[in-house]
């Protein structure tokens, strides 16, 4: 497992380094999912569909937080 330090911006921004955002193939305006666990942060790739989600946060996130974020996805949707 690879390990980088970073920065918090006075803002609160963190940048991922350069190498982690090309294994995760992911670009400028691209969004993840952010959330606690016990000891630290967990920084995702964000699905692109909720389809993909299956399964990604088992282990990690409480069923209500999972419920919680499919909601808010769908409300998005709506036009």
């Amino acid at each position: 497992m690879e390990i980088k330090y970073c920065k918090i911006s006075s803002k609160g921004q963190l940048t991922i380094p350069k190498d982690f955002r090309e294994q995760l193939k992911l670009h400028e305006g691209d969004e993840v999912i952010v959330y606690i666990k016990e000891d630290g942060l967990v920084i995702k790739p964000k699905a692109s569909h909720l389809g993909m989600l299956r399964g990604l946060l088992r282990e990690e996130i409480a069923l209500d937080k999972a419920i919680e974020f499919i909601q808010y996805e769908r409300k998005k949707w709506r036009i």
